[in-house]
């Protein structure tokens, strides 16, 4: 396995290794790809692919999603957990804060601390913000200065962040799902709404259409609905027994939505309708045959998710 040493003209190299599996029957047949590296997180912002991995940054021209072509890569010097990219520029969490690279070269100009060298856990933004969750809370920044605009203290350990709407969720490893409103003028309002209390939430996830879907681990996964702001339902659920949920992406939809699961080696399928006086659920496919540890899954706006799959690299599903 090839280390964190390696030349940018070595890993290169190595990035042309690709398998797979192709059925022309198959609507969702697989490609995988290796890096050379343990990917973390992956993240797609127009025609690009963003991979975290070990300490690199590695971005692929997916304008052909089954043949990606690797564009550039950086090493920057810390460990990278998750990655998002937001008006040009990609915003990595790291051990040590967040790096800031310029799509256009990937040489990191910035790097954003909170005003501490924390762990980052998870990272979303917004038009105008970005949001960094660390250990005891959640940073947030304005995406034009690497300034500190807000800090909000949290027990329970921040896993994962996703925004909709006027809201924020904050998944709890210790506790659940926190939502809070966002209000003019940088003000965070925490919403008497508990998602998930007492359960373990390794991150959260929310559909353009309004499901919220939170990973719970070895206790499954549990979907939420939101119809509107001010109300949240719960719409359906699953898991338990042997699956460990670590890593989910919807499609978008508002009375139905395809979910998409992940645990150490497997991705499911799932079909959630809710319309009026009917609610169901449904696995539409397995996936049981990757290897690797899938952490994190991304969609992409071309029809095919993104996974990231540890040393596996990252396995292109097509919807």
């Amino acid at each position: 396995m090839p280390t964190r040493s390696l030349t940018a003209t070595v890993l290169a190299a190595l990035l042309v290794a690709t398998s797979v599996t192709c059925d022309l029957f198959n609507p969702h047949a697989t490609t995988r790809f290796d890096t050379g590296s343990n990917v973390r997180d992956v993240f797609v912002y127009n025609d690009t692919l963003l991979v975290a991995a070990d300490t690199w940054l590695l971005a692929y021209d997916i304008s052909r999603p089954k043949a990606p072509n690797i564009q550039w890569l950086t090493t920057l010097g810390r460990e990278c957990r998750c990655v998002i990219a937001r008006g040009g520029a990609a915003y990595v969490g790291t051990d040590s804060g967040v790096a800031v690279c310029p799509l256009s070269h990937g040489t990191q100009d910035t790097l954003y601390c909170g005003g501490t060298s924390q762990v980052i856990t998870g990272l979303t933004a917004d038009l105008t913000r970005l949001y960094a969750a660390t250990g005891d809370g959640v940073t947030v920044f304005a995406l034009s200065s690497p300034e500190p605009v807000k800090y909000i203290p949290l027990a329970g350990h921040p896993t994962g962040l996703a925004r909709h709407d006027s809201r924020l969720f904050v998944s709890l490893h210790d506790w659940g799902v926190r939502v809070f409103n966002i209000l003019p003028g940088d003000s965070f309002v925490l919403d008497t709404l508990q998602l998930g209390r007492h359960n373990r939430a390794e991150g959260v996830t929310v559909s353009a259409g309004g499901y919220c879907i939170i990973s719970q681990g070895d206790s499954g996964v549990v979907v939420y609905y939101s119809p509107s702001p001010d109300s949240v339902g719960l719409c359906g659920g699953g898991g338990g027994g042997s699956l460990s949920t670590y890593a989910t992406a919807a499609t978008d939809g508002v009375q139905e939505v395809s979910i998409y699961v992940a645990d150490s080696s497997t991705v499911t399928i799932n079909k959630v309708i809710n319309k009026p006086e009917t609610r169901s659920s449904s696995v539409e496919m397995d996936f049981a045959d990757f290897t690797g540890f899938t952490r994190r899954i991304c969609r992409g706006g071309n029809g095919y998710v993104y996974t990231a799959s540890g040393d596996a690299g990252v396995y292109i599903i097509r919807e």
